[in-house]
Formats: C-alpha cells, structure tokens, sequence
C-alpha cells in the first residue's frame, strides 16, 4: 500500500495513483459534506421558524382556515393545539425537524473535516500516516455518533413497543 518511508518518524509516501484515488476521495467527500451542511443549516432554520410560528395557536388556526381546511379537521387542529405549546404537534415537529438538521450539519462537518484529511495526504511529503489518521480520526467521530443515535432508536423503539404491549394487555384484561 505504501510505496516509501520519507523519514526516521516512521511515515510513509503513497505512490501518484494511489494519490489520485485518495484526492478524488477528498473532493467528492468535500463536497457531500458541504451540501449536508448547508441542508443541515437550512433545516435547523426551518424547525426553529416553525417552533417560533407554532407559539401562536390562534395564528396557525387563522392559517388553517384560510388555506380551506374542513371545519372536521380544524377541530381536531384546535384539540391537538389545546394541551400546550410543547405538547402540540406541530411543535414536537418543529423541535424534531431542529434537532435532524443539527445531526445533518454534524455530520457534514465531520465529513469535510475527514475529506481534509485525505486531501492533506495528497498535498503534503512525509505525513501521509499522520495525516490518514486525522482523517480516520473525523470518520470515527462521524459513526461514532450515528452509532449511538441508532442504539438509542432501537432501545426508545423497544420500550415504546413493550409499553404499547403492556397497555394494550392491560386494557384487555
């Protein structure tokens, strides 16, 4: 894999085609991080705009209304907005929509902090190790997190299903 070492630091030369794979790498990576970002920032954008619009139930009533909605369906918008700001839909959405826009600007970060790494590969003489390692090093973070955030899905999605079960046995009783 490596063609040479450059110094008593142990490092490692990778040869022009080996360059041309991880610079390409880099780029492509750079680039998918840089749109996961902006969508990431726009999203977050997006849910905050709601969550502040959302404060106002009789705003987003009036809204409901003259968009055409049928008279069945603004009661049942006027009983879901009826609970509280924090327990209505649309702010739970608004949060929701929030909160993935943060993870999707986290992780296009992560991925043009690794894409650096692989183009510094290419760019410099006698740090490709250190360099692939930086770049490892952001990818790591990136899975670590999305590691996490689906092992916390799976268990939220456990105990909502043993607690639907439970009621569901109980109210059976």
């Amino acid at each position: 894999m490596a063609s040479s070492p450059t110094d008593s630091t142990g490092e490692f030369e990778f040869n022009e085609s080996q360059n041309q794979l991880i610079g390409s790498l880099a780029r492509k990576m750079a680039l998918v991080g840089f749109v996961m970002i902006f969508f990431g920032l726009l999203q977050m954008v997006n849910g905050v705009t709601s969550l502040i619009m959302s404060r106002n139930p009789d705003r987003v009533i009036a809204a409901a209304e003259k968009a055409g909605m049928a008279e069945e369906q603004l009661d049942m918008l006027r009983k879901a907005l009826s609970g509280g700001f924090w327990s209505s839909p649309i702010a739970v959405s608004a949060l929701a929509f929030a909160l993935a826009g943060l993870l999707l600007f986290l992780v296009g970060l992560w991925t043009r902090q690794a894409a650096y790494g692989f183009a510094g590969i290419v760019l410099t003489k006698g740090k490709d190790i250190t360099r692939l390692m930086d770049a490892l090093s952001a990818l790591h973070r990136k899975y670590g997190m999305m590691y996490t955030i689906l092992l916390t899905a799976a268990i939220i999605s456990l105990l909502s299903l043993a607690i639907s079960l439970w009621h569901s046995w109980r109210g059976g009783s």
